[in-house]
């Protein structure tokens, strides 16, 4: 659940009034942008985003485009904000997983959109995964994928709810990727594609799920199949923007989950409480448990790693991907 559906119901009314101006600000942001166009790189930017402030699973998504890009012949480079970088540190954890998969994947991390694009085409990139951009509109996109969780997908504007925009936003949708379909049941999918055209015409839809791929055992690497989670006792540790999601998905494969540490997104993790951690999950009989996404900070503590890609429920066309 996210920090304001925590709030009681009654301080959650007290933030409606700035969400209206809130909602207010960013529609008239959206209208400046409609006539006034961004800046245009010589190459095709791609925007992964979402309406809301995380939680909706864009890395899957931006992996799954750089590699329909290198099959294609392109050097494609993502470029991002990279929030929740340590100092110093040139890539966040998402980042890091990226480069993990694609070693030789060219990435840039800039608040400054424009000036990372740039940066990123200098670099010798032929194709650019804008991740988290769909808001970021000072620099042109040439498509723009929107990921929106199906059980969820919407919500009221910030502060009051987790929304960044309007539902409106919608319209400015090449493709919509609904989400974790597999957590939300056919139900609540179908709700949601039916909101999701009510808003945006005939904008394609597409349904994508989160798939375990199979277990990664560190600090050495070895590769498990996902058998090797049922039956087997386990401590979730996680900082992500949707932490229930993958305690869902790891019940679901059959684990006994003992507890869930959950921190806020993007945490850094301290050495000494990921080895008092591991000992006590030890201690208990159990393994730690954590996703892909924080193991790229763990070092050498022993634990599981889930690893997850991206199913979608039709292929993303060549032509809307600008791959042809």
């Amino acid at each position: 659940m996210n920090r304001a559906g925590r709030l009681r119901p009654a301080a959650r009314a007290v933030l409606a009034p700035f969400a209206l101006a809130y909602g207010a600000a960013t529609t008239l942001r959206n209208w400046w942008f409609d006539h006034h166009p961004g800046h245009r790189l010589r190459v095709p930017v791609l925007s992964v985003g979402n309406l809301s402030a995380g939680g909706t699973g864009k890395t899957p998504l931006v992996a799954h485009l750089v590699e329909r890009a290198l099959q294609a012949g392109r050097r494609p480079g993502v470029l991002a904000r990279g929030y929740g970088r340590a100092p110093g540190a040139e890539l966040n954890d998402e980042g890091m997983l990226l480069a993990r998969r694609f070693p030789d994947l060219l990435q840039v991390q800039d608040k400054d959109r424009v000036r990372g694009g740039e940066r990123l085409v200098a670099l010798g990139a032929d194709y650019i995964v804008l991740d988290d951009g769909f808001q970021h509109r000072r620099l042109h996109r040439d498509v723009d994928l929107v990921c929106l969780d199906a059980a969820k997908p919407f919500d009221h504007l910030l502060p009051w709810g987790w929304q960044r925009e309007r539902r409106a936003g919608l319209r400015r949708a090449s493709a919509v990727v609904l989400t974790r379909t597999d957590l939300a049941g056919e139900a609540a999918v179908c709700d949601a594609e039916r909101a999701v055209r009510a808003i945006a015409g005939a904008v394609p839809v597409f349904r994508a799920v989160h798939a375990p791929v199979d277990v990664l055992a560190q600090p050495h690497g070895e590769v498990l199949p996902l058998s090797a989670l049922r039956g087997r006792t386990v401590v979730l540790l996680s900082a992500i923007a949707r932490p229930a999601s993958f305690a869902a998905t790891v019940a679901a494969l059959g684990a006994r989950v003992l507890e869930h540490r959950i921190e806020r997104d993007h945490a850094p993790f301290r050495s000494d409480v990921l080895d008092a951690l591991a000992r006590d999950a030890a201690a208990r009989d159990a393994s730690l448990l954590v996703t892909e996404k924080d193991d790229v900070k763990l070092g050498g503590v022993p634990r599981l790693v889930l690893r997850i890609a991206l199913r979608l429920s039709a292929p993303l066309p060549d032509d809307l991907l600008r791959l042809r």
